[in-house]
């Protein structure tokens, strides 16, 4: 199996995986604090005090929106003046729980993202991944305004509106600033289509077992992420028997003295009979 930081899983996948951890008693509620109390750490780390001392904090209606919550009640345990908007009502007791506790600590709620005194920084909670439908209404209205407010925005796992799998906008998307991906890399923020809502990517790694990857997944995943591990890994020489590729060709530049564009051809011609050039 590739090292984590490689492995870019869709919707099916994912949810095939944190399925098995849950079954093998991770209970939902830890998983959700767990992750809830890193992105608070990953903001406080890019956002810190006093220079960036208001979170406006857009929450949904499932898993992605409790880590939205727990995010902001630490962040406000910290110091910072957050506000929330929640358009969706929510069925899921956990964020029922999160979003009473929020409120009993005096986290102001707007029913109107308009409504809300305009944030040093936006934290975008309202989905994750799995989103199918369009977002329309009230909600395409308040992530429009979001865009527009021209202060940085911070999206939990994908933009809020890109599909998990294809990265296609379903309506209005959040353009963030930054996506703080969770636990593995998703499909849909790989795709072209989504350069312009995703902004810079990062990994937060909450320690998915190892396990229950490979459980889901092959050896040798069908899409995996290109990092500075693959280059400087022993090159392979061809495959034994027929090529699995026909056609197609690698093309490496670069512009400082190395020899680390030449190992990607190296082992890209180790993958198949593909040409390549440097």
């Amino acid at each position: 199996m590739r090292v984590i930081d490689q492995i870019v899983v869709n919707t099916e996948q994912m949810r095939a995986i944190e399925a098995r951890m849950f079954e093998a008693g991770m209970p939902v509620a830890a998983l959700m604090e767990k992750v809830g109390l890193m992105l608070a750490r990953r903001v406080q780390e890019l956002y810190p005090l006093p220079q960036h001392f208001s979170i406006g904090v857009l929450v949904g209606p499932g898993h992605n929106g409790a880590d939205a919550l727990v995010a902001a009640r630490e962040l406000h345990l910290r110091g910072y003046q957050v506000a929330v908007w929640a358009p969706l009502e929510s069925k899921k007791q956990l964020n029922l729980d999160h979003a009473q506790y929020l409120r009993s600590l005096g986290v102001p709620w707007v029913a109107d993202v308009a409504e809300m005194t305009l944030p040093a920084v936006w934290l975008d909670g309202l989905f994750g991944f799995g989103l199918d439908r369009l977002i329309e209404a009230e909600v395409a209205g308040g992530i429009e305004w979001v865009n527009r407010s021209d202060r940085p925005i911070l999206s939990i796992d994908l933009p809020s509106g890109i599909h998990t799998d294809t990265g296609i906008t379903l309506g209005a998307a959040i353009q963030a600033t930054r996506t703080l991906c969770l636990g593995l890399w998703k499909l849909g923020v790989m795709q072209d289509i989504a350069l312009e809502s995703v902004g810079a990517v990062e990994l937060i790694d909450f320690d998915i077992p190892q396990r229950c990857i490979e459980a889901v997944l092959d050896d040798e995943p069908s899409v995996q992420r290109l990092t500075w591990m693959w280059p400087v890994a022993p090159c392979p020489g061809p495959k034994a028997g027929p090529p699995t590729n026909t056609s197609g060709a690698i093309c490496c530049w670069w512009r400082a003295p190395s020899n680390i564009a030449a190992r990607w051809c190296l082992r890209a011609w180790g993958r198949g009979p593909a040409g390549w050039a440097c």
